[in-house]
């Protein structure tokens, strides 16, 4: 929302005599000044432009005025109403205790909402400590505390695989955005970034929240706070693009279970497998000479297979933990300067060290541990690739102008059953030049998986804009109803 839509907001959730309907999205948007419905399904909203039905998977809560007060329809209702009982949340009760807890849960909700908007600038951002992080925030308070658990646990699991002491660094601040707007605005990072760490003092890990994907906002924060763990190790040091950046991608590779309590790290990176499967259905096998020879792209997928392989084969675990942390404080490594005070090991170095830990005396030796880890991928990680992980293929192709070969792979999830409005949308985006009724029925399944994402609704808009003007037209508004922060160029079209 712009800073009016905010005011009005705010001005509905303190207005005592007529606060409205409230609906608020599990990703934590809220929309307030439209009336709501409760339909099949789902709650449907009544923007000006248009209705709208948001799947109830999507919503956190729906407040919806008078909706308690429906009369009764049935006999059983009739003869409870006689009793003075309602039905609620599937059980009956008293009229005035059901009145009393709606009224409860109304006023916490919007008091958590008017806390919420109160803290939505980065000027007004909040501020947290736990054991470990500096947490700096704009996103919802309730999308705050499922992030501030996991990045505690992931930091213990790391401390534990690595025998980690206490830091001396101080807590890492953790900058963390409520959308990719105010992510580049505020951080200056580069169109295009998730997320960085800077890994010169003054240190600091930079994100946003992508509500859209929330599983990849997880990952991409853990891939950046390895970094900062993997300076535990010794804070001189600035390990290699591989394996630094491969050892980031493993452990970005977590998952935290709430209700178990329970932390799996070093889990199957399915886009980088199927970015992988790729390369071999290309006849592209990367050896190890190459991986080992300089900084390259293939780190992130064939350079993080192999610390896969490496990690969960009993022969080779010790050994390359033993290597990793040997590049920085080994006596029998050669290092180099690389920034400042910073030391780090040149390639050459890198792979005589790898072969030194590893024990790989002989270029016999060497080349079964290459054949080991090609089989390992063929018998154990390609046998089985995921909706999912083609959907993280694609997405990483189309980040790198691969286009070809992100449709291939966006046909595949489709077909696969993806349920990603992106994948609809970045599909779209691909094939509306030379398809354009291919893309409007992409651009309409976005719309229904993801209903108030004005985004969506602007592309539709601008799809259907030279065969029916007045629904395109209907739609751009409604696009902006939805998100009144709709960048410009989504919403100048060519009729």
């Amino acid at each position: 929302m712009d800073a009016r839509s905010w005011l009005l907001a705010l001005v509905a959730l303190v207005a005592p005599a007529a606060a409205g309907d409230t609906l608020v999205l599990k990703d934590g948007r809220v929309f307030q000044e439209q009336r709501l419905v409760r339909g099949v399904g789902g709650v449907e909203v009544q923007f000006a432009s248009g209705k709208v039905l948001v799947p109830d998977a999507l919503v956190h809560l729906a407040l919806i005025e008078g909706e308690a007060e429906a009369a009764p329809t049935t006999d059983e209702e009739r003869e409870k109403s006689v009793k003075g009982l309602v039905l609620f949340e599937g059980e009956w009760i008293q009229k005035k205790r059901r009145d009393e807890l709606i009224a409860k849960r109304a006023a916490a909700r919007r008091a958590e909402v008017l806390d919420n908007l109160a803290h939505h600038e980065w000027k007004d951002r909040r501020v947290e400590e736990t054991k470990n992080f500096r947490f700096e925030y704009t996103v919802s308070q309730h999308i705050f505390e499922r992030y501030r658990e996991r990045m505690e646990a992931y930091y213990q699991a790391f401390a534990k695989d690595w025998k980690i002491k206490p830091s001396s660094l101080g807590k890492l601040p953790v900058c963390f955005y409520s959308n990719e707007k105010e992510f580049h605005r505020t951080s200056g990072a580069d169109s295009g970034t998730l997320a960085y760490f800077r890994f010169v003092e003054p240190y600091d890990l930079n994100a946003y929240f992508d509500p859209l994907d929330e599983t990849l906002t997880e990952q991409v924060l853990y891939h950046e706070a390895n970094h900062f763990l993997q300076k535990l190790i010794d804070e001189g040091f600035h390990y290699p693009h591989w394996p630094g950046e491969a050892l980031a991608e493993y452990y970005g590779a977590s998952l935290w279970d709430a209700d178990k309590k329970k932390f799996a790290v070093g889990l199957v990176q399915e886009g980088r497998l199927a970015e992988i499967q790729d390369d071999i259905a290309a006849g592209d096998w990367m050896t190890l000479d190459k991986l080992l020879s300089g900084d390259q792209n293939e780190h992130y997928t064939w350079g993080w297979s192999l610390i896969y392989f490496l990690m969960n084969d009993p022969r080779h675990q010790d050994a390359f933990k033993r290597f990793f942390v040997g590049l920085a404080h080994g006596q029998d490594v050669r290092r180099e300067h690389f920034q400042g005070s910073l030391m780090t090991v040149a390639y050459p170095d890198l792979k005589d060290a790898f072969k030194k830990y590893l024990g790989l005396s002989s270029d016999e030796k060497y080349k079964n541990l290459e054949r080991d880890w090609h089989r390992y991928l063929e018998d154990k990680l390609l046998t089985n690739l995921s909706t999912r992980g083609k959907e993280k293929a694609a997405f990483e192709a189309l980040g790198t102008e691969r286009k070809l070969r992100a449709k291939r792979l966006f046909e595949e999830a489709i077909a696969d059953g993806s349920s990603n409005p992106q994948v609809f949308h970045k599909y779209a985006q691909l094939v509306e030049k030379d398809d354009k009724k291919k893309a409007v029925e992409l651009w309409r399944k976005a719309t229904e998986l993801a209903p108030l994402t004005g985004t969506y609704w602007s592309a539709l808009g601008r799809a259907l804009a030279g065969q029916d003007k007045a629904e395109s037209e209907r739609l751009r508004k409604l696009a902006t109803e939805i998100d009144p922060e709709l960048d410009e160029d989504e919403l100048v079209w060519e009729f």
